[in-house]
């Protein structure tokens, strides 16, 4: 083997560890970010300054230079959020809905609530439309009913949306244990589904939060990291150990190279 082939070889070797390297430090670049999304970096265009706890006080980024809402005890806190942004309301908060006083029975993965009426407001009138192919003519109101009765109608709706997957797990799939899920998920008909993602927050006061966390301050990198790269690095070095069985020098400033990608 010629010099040339050998550097060529020498080149290749010290761009493909390169190239690993710079996807594990993305990796830990992402890690970072995710971190800033769950815990508030992202815009809101709600003043959450209105919905810190009474006991915590604004933001202090004079002594916490990083991400975070509020403190609370001496800490800097963070809202959790959905992915819109939107904070997260704490399950059994209380709720002024437009069609009463309720609070936060469940949240669900997409964000949404599940909200129970306590008390319903007895002088709402929800208008009921008229079929448009009957009358030909749309927007024709027919009726109205009370918020108890609307309530108890997106109640029915949201329960046959439930029984409909899960008779199609159990029909289709087999999966009885997905069917079971979707059963367990029927709700009674003083609740409905809501999704709430600003403005007053319906009037909630109670949100989860949790300390903020300064992402310079976070892990490198985790220990499977920290595996992979010990991995990589024994690769490299059975490949150097078989150029040197060849009686080949390592081109001057590989080794530096190698040291450097490494940290040592």
């Amino acid at each position: 083997m010629n010099n040339s082939s050998l550097e060529t070889i020498c080149i290749l070797l010290i761009f493909s560890i390169l190239f690993i390297y710079v996807g594990l430090c993305a990796v830990d670049v992402f890690d970072h970010f995710s971190t800033l999304i769950a815990f508030g970096a992202l815009p809101m265009t709600t003043n959450l300054s209105n919905l810190i706890p009474t006991s915590a006080t604004r933001p202090d980024f004079n002594k916490f230079p990083f991400e975070h809402d509020f403190v609370l005890d001496g800490r800097p806190q963070s809202f959790a959020r959905n992915l819109d942004g939107s904070a997260i309301i704490a399950v059994g908060a209380e709720l002024i809905t437009r069609y009463g006083v309720g609070y936060v029975e469940r949240r669900h993965v997409d964000g949404s609530y599940i909200v129970r009426i306590t008390e319903f407001d007895e002088t709402v009138e929800v208008a009921q439309y008229a079929d448009p192919v009957e009358v030909q003519e749309s927007g024709v109101i027919s009726h109205y009913i009370s918020a108890s009765e609307m309530v108890s109608s997106l109640s029915g709706l949201y329960n046959n949306r439930c029984m409909n997957r899960a008779m199609f797990f159990e029909n289709r799939m087999r999966d009885i244990k997905s069917a079971d899920e979707n059963m367990d998920m029927l709700i009674d008909d003083d609740c409905y589904q809501v999704g709430i993602t600003g403005g007053d927050y319906c009037g909630a006061t109670e949100f989860i939060f949790a300390p903020a966390v300064n992402p310079l301050r976070s892990k490198k990198s985790s220990a499977e990291t920290k595996a992979y790269q010990a991995k990589v690095k024994a690769m490299a070095d059975a490949l150097l150990a078989d150029t040197a069985d060849e009686d080949e020098a390592m081109p001057d400033g590989m080794a530096d190279e190698l040291a450097e990608c490494f940290g040592q």
